[in-house]
């Protein structure tokens, strides 16, 4: 199998302090357009990565075509990567408990909440305060629904995760180049940068219905303050990814799809920003408003002495 070597990786930005460049970001970045032809790239796209998170959207999508009618909040939870908060926590009880299902029919690990207030308040691990209990939470639900095994529903053979494996490789179109097993411990596999791009535009032409939901409650997509969740405020679809991945979805069907290459999501929505902004995608006061909360800042005390620079 042909994989990411440091070569592939361009520069995508550089953090300041000072007057000085002070760390520097590679990674990998590509736009389409709704046909799927790439309007600018950066770096190796066409090498097997892991999505992580980001390919969630799709993973909902297919649960939504096998039956799984959840709406509003809980639509949401299908594909969010949540934190914890007790928010998130009562949506997917109520997804569970909609399907005569537990918390211990959850197979992802125990974990305690993202959300450093929910953390402060939570004594002990648990599989519901996993961040993708949502959509473990649907896993099953979709199960229940199709009369599929309940207990291997992780397994890569499993229905369900066979038609996860079939979709992704529609939308993206692509073989999947390698299978593994995700943090939450569901199947995870592997497409290209270019690849993730187009299965992410091709969700925004079927998930509509996800899309309206998470814009209506961009909170849940994660927590509210997350890059996402900024991103849809301002009429996007996102995801975060694991490991520096981020995508983005216009409304014409326009796709973005960035990987950080040492893992860290730092600059990846600010790389995003900027493709949508270059190809005339996004409004100005969207725009504004987006650099403003996902650039970081780099403070010496309470004095701003640096800066996020993308360099693409």
């Amino acid at each position: 199998m042909t994989e990411l070597e440091f070569s592939d990786f361009s520069p995508l930005a550089a953090l300041t302090r000072g007057g000085l460049n002070e760390s520097f970001h590679h990674g990998l970045a590509v736009l389409i357009d709704p046909a799927g032809s790439v309007l600018e790239a950066h770096g190796n796209i066409e090498k097997p990565m892991y999505p992580r998170s980001a390919l969630k959207p799709v993973q909902a999508q297919v649960m939504r075509e096998l039956g799984l009618n959840l709406s509003g909040e809980e639509l949401v939870l299908s594909m969010a990567s949540h934190l914890g908060t007790a928010l998130h926590i009562d949506v997917v009880d109520r997804i569970l408990k909609s399907f005569e299902l537990t918390r211990s029919d959850l197979l992802c690990p125990r974990a305690f909440p993202g959300n450093p207030k929910a953390r402060a308040e939570s004594n002990e691990m648990s599989r519901v305060a996993m961040n993708c209990s949502g959509k473990h939470a649907s896993f099953l639900a979709t199960c229940q629904l199709n009369g599929w095994d309940l207990k291997s529903y992780l397994d890569p053979n499993h229905p369900l995760q066979q038609r996860m494996l079939a979709k992704t490789e529609e939308l993206s179109g692509e073989k999947i180049a390698n299978i593994t097993t995700d943090g939450c411990g569901a199947p995870l596999f592997a497409i290209s940068t270019l690849g993730l791009a187009k299965a992410i535009s091709g969700f925004s032409k079927v998930g509509q219905e996800l899309i309206d939901a998470a814009k209506a409650h961009p909170w849940a997509i994660g927590d509210a303050g997350g890059a996402d969740s900024q991103f849809l405020e301002q009429g996007f679809m996102a995801k975060i990814g694991a490991e520096g991945v981020f995508v983005v979805s216009t409304d014409s069907h326009h796709a973005v799809a960035v990987k950080i290459a040492d893992g860290n999501l730092r600059a990846a929505p600010a790389v995003a920003l900027e493709l949508l902004k270059k190809h005339d995608l996004i409004a100005a006061s969207s725009y504004a408003q987006l650099r403003e909360q996902v650039y970081p800042k780099v403070f010496a005390g309470d004095q701003e002495i640096g800066k996020l620079v993308v360099t693409i």
